[in-house]
């Protein structure tokens, strides 16, 4: 078997997509690529499913009850993850680890992160989005270090299974962060600043912090950050990643659903990048940045069953 018919069956984990965003404006549907992507050979293993938000009427309760919801409608091809039981299980639906950006809850506390995990699926949550929050400042927004509500929840954080996300933290709050936080971290799509000249990629330095800390960094592929948005210049990011913080730091980040995309435009281009890493770097950097980091990284980070 060539190795691009083997890559193709290869499993992957999404970091981040928007594809099931259109929860947020409660509407329970899918906006742009339709469930569609949820079935076929190309489809994730599983994926952060993404909540922002949209206006300042939108609250995340709401969000997370609208993606519950939806869940549930589209039963057949999606799943809830929360113990590596069931991120193991022989089950070929899609599964969902619902995510905020943006976190848009002020004054939590360790009580009412344990509700958020069991009465509303969330799994993961970054501390900023595009703007300003209760708890740090967006890379577009200020140098300033993370907030002291910052500080406190990510401390609490330490003690729940919620995941945390860097991405769209600014430089100081990033290593305010790992300063305070023991457990790896997840940056859920980025890339590295120094090719893509973005505020919204990580450094050099941030890159090294990132491996040394054990965390995981999801390879966005909007061509905002990657130039016209090709597999050449998703290689290039790879190889930079890899070079810095390590094979164990590479994973994917799509960041489809939302944002126009170019040659990386949805799952069905997916395999030809896969191909493309393993023809450069070899089939096991294939296989761990496609699966096996991801893999590795929930299994470490969920509760066992």
């Amino acid at each position: 078997m060539h190795i691009s018919d083997a890559l193709r069956k290869t499993r992957f984990i999404d970091l981040h997509q928007d594809m099931l965003s259109g929860v947020a404006q409660l509407d329970g549907g899918f906006p742009v690529y339709g469930s569609n992507y949820l079935t076929g050979s190309s489809h994730a293993v599983a994926v952060w499913s993404s909540l922002y938000p949209r206006d300042p009427e939108a609250t995340l309760i709401g969000e997370l009850g609208a993606h519950s919801e939806l869940l549930t409608s589209h039963g057949s091809s999606l799943r809830l993850i929360t113990t590596v039981e069931d991120l193991n299980a022989e089950d070929t639906r899609t599964g969902a680890l619902p995510h905020s950006e943006g976190f848009n809850l002020p004054g939590i506390g360790p009580d009412m992160l344990d509700v958020l995990w069991t009465e509303h699926s969330l799994r993961s949550l970054a501390l900023t989005w595009n703007h300003e929050t209760d708890y740090g400042f967006s890379c577009y927004d200020s140098s300033a270090p993370l907030k002291p509500a910052g500080r406190q929840l990510v401390k609490a954080l330490e003690d729940s299974p919620l995941m945390l996300d860097l991405a769209h933290l600014n430089d100081a709050g990033f290593f305010d962060v790992l300063d305070l936080y023991a457990a790896p971290v997840l940056v859920t799509h980025s890339f590295c600043r120094a090719i893509g000249n973005h505020p919204r990629g990580l450094s050099d330095d941030q890159l090294r912090a990132l491996g040394d800390h054990g965390g995981l960094i999801g390879l966005a592929f909007d061509p905002d950050f990657l130039g016209r948005g090709t597999v050449d210049e998703a290689l290039r990011h790879i190889d930079a990643i890899v070079s810095l913080a390590g094979e164990s730091a590479v994973s994917i980040g799509s960041d489809w659903g939302v944002a126009a995309m170019g040659e990386l435009g949805d799952h069905t281009s997916l395999a030809g990048l896969i191909d493309a890493v393993a023809g450069n770097y070899g089939r096991e950097l294939a296989e761990k940045f496609a699966f096996g980091n991801a893999h590795d990284f929930l299994c470490a980070q969920l509760p066992l069953n």
